[in-house]
């Protein structure tokens, strides 16, 4: 079930667009004229970073009809300590992408993944869930799932995330208690049960509208654009209730910073271990690091994850504008 979450909002995200997908296919079978790109005076320029990942996920123009999303990379050190390298990721993505994240996550010696799975009955993870939806929102993009893209079989590797079942028992203790807190927690459960359900591949409508986007390069090129330019403003936190954002972020969170301190005070020889999370988790998971007295060695380091064209494919300068906010 790796990258469930951030696939939530590109899912959403399509779906939201079901009533324009027929006017986009008949446009396409009409065959659609490119549009003239407004002159930028100055390239490449950040248009904007992202709401619940600043410092780690921006959205550049690098030529003007070429709008890219990047996630960063940051490197943190603390004398008599390894270090710690920061690497965020986007969960579908261009296959390039993923190989020089993959270079980057080489240079460590240990490597601590997200990845939230259930537990068989003797507690190893079963492996993920069905990522029916997931896979074929990525091939209908013409991207590549996470999971494809980085080689999880590497010695270096090590899981480490909440279980499902970990995560619905932090939930259930909170409904417990009852109150506004347990009412709170109560909404998240089934929050999250709804979220498991669509991305399971079960869903008709998220099946049906994964399966028009591959019909038409304008459609495709309409959900390339808007994925790339999700989470500008705060449309992704209103997708998910407060419990569940706290849930899916500083929960997990917390669990991985509690490791790595059992990781640094348990006298094991590393030189470099990197956290491979989602870039959304990263700038909280700076705050924990600087509390534990780490420094970061110079800036991000910028990777390209998704680039769109949306001139080139007729889409109109005021919708492209609209989507940057601009």
């Amino acid at each position: 079930m790796k990258g469930l979450f951030r696939c939530l909002f590109h899912l959403s995200t399509v779906a939201r667009i079901l009533p324009t997908v027929a006017s986009c296919l008949l446009l396409a079978a009409c065959g659609v004229a490119p549009v003239e790109p407004p002159s930028v005076s100055k390239l490449p320029r950040v248009i904007g970073e992202h709401s619940q990942a600043r410092g780690y996920a921006r959205i550049i123009q690098t030529a003007p009809d070429s709008f890219t999303t990047q996630t960063g990379s940051r490197l943190f050190r603390k004398t008599g300590s390894p270090d710690i390298d920061l690497v965020g990721a986007i969960h579908i993505a261009q296959a390039d992408y993923y190989q020089r994240l993959q270079k980057r996550l080489d240079q460590s010696d240990l490597v601590l993944f997200e990845g939230v799975t259930a537990r068989k009955s003797d507690g190893t993870p079963t492996g993920g869930e069905n990522k029916g939806a997931y896979k074929r929102l990525a091939d209908s993009l013409g991207l590549v799932v996470q999971n494809s893209g980085i080689d999880y079989g590497r010695k270096s590797f090590r899981r480490c995330d909440l279980s499902l079942e970990e995560m619905v028992a932090l939930l259930d203790q909170e409904i417990a208690q009852g109150g506004v807190k347990g009412t709170a927690a109560a909404d998240a459960k089934k929050e999250f049960a709804g979220i498991k359900s669509m991305l399971s591949g079960k869903s008709l409508l998220t099946n049906l509208v994964i399966g028009l986007v591959g019909t038409s390069p304008l459609l495709r090129e309409h959900v390339l654009l808007m994925t790339v330019s999700s989470g500008l403003g705060n449309s992704e936190e209103k997708e998910l209730s407060p419990r569940l954002r706290q849930l899916i972020l500083q929960d997990r969170n917390q669990h991985v910073a509690g490791e790595l301190r059992k990781l640094l005070s348990s006298g094991k020889s590393h030189r470099r271990i990197s956290i491979f999370f989602g870039a959304a988790h990263l700038p909280d998971l700076e705050r924990r690091l600087r509390t534990m007295g780490y420094s970061p060695v110079g800036g991000p380091t910028w990777n390209s994850a998704i680039t769109t064209h949306p001139y080139s494919a007729g889409i109109p300068q005021e919708e492209v504008r609209e989507a940057f906010g601009e």
